[in-house]
């Protein structure tokens, strides 16, 4: 009998609950992408941008607080740690093999909302509240059977049903066999 080890891409994004995040930290995450998401606003608005730039374009411009984009960077890093930790903890108990491509606090990405949506500052705290992650994985999974129909749903099937209890939203974004 023959085994055969599939191997399979996901993407994740992965929002870890406030209060678990808060039980870490000196400071509310919530309460840091508050005041970000203040401060970029008022920033975009006077100066007629038409767009929210990333964090890390205010850096040395005299806009933001440093202090501010560091204890955002900081407990980017710490949920993080916490995800990946997590993510590990629990998918190795069904995957043979699950290795990190990248995290990445989405805090740090360019926001999809825009000045000019009615949501847009409740859309832009959300985006800037250092919990969620952006997770790419490559995991591998060992069958007897040399066919990998349906694997990408089954991996993504269980994935889910491993990681949805540890953390306040998981979105797969998108899931590919790699040969």
């Amino acid at each position: 009998m023959s085994i055969f080890n599939h191997k399979v891409f996901i993407g994740l994004r992965v929002r870890i609950a406030e209060a678990d995040a808060a039980a870490h930290m000196a400071a509310s995450p919530r309460v840091v992408g508050e005041r970000l998401a203040h401060a970029v606003d008022a920033h975009v608005r006077e100066a007629a941008l038409g767009y929210y730039p990333p964090l890390d374009y205010f850096r040395g411009r005299g806009v933001l607080d440093e202090e501010l984009i560091e204890a955002a960077e900081n407990m980017g890093w710490l949920v993080s740690r916490l995800v990946r930790e997590e993510l590990g903890r629990r998918l190795r108990a069904v995957f043979s093999r699950v290795s990190f491509r990248s995290v990445q606090t989405v805090a740090f990405s360019m926001p999809s909302v825009r000045p000019g949506q009615k949501d847009a500052l409740e859309r832009l705290v959300e985006h800037y509240t250092p919990t969620t992650v952006r997770v790419d994985l490559e995991m591998s999974l060992i069958q007897k059977r040399p066919n990998p129909e349906g694997l990408e749903h089954f991996a993504r099937s269980v994935l889910l049903r491993w990681v949805e209890p540890a953390f306040e939203a998981v979105e797969v974004t998108s899931v590919h066999l790699i040969e």
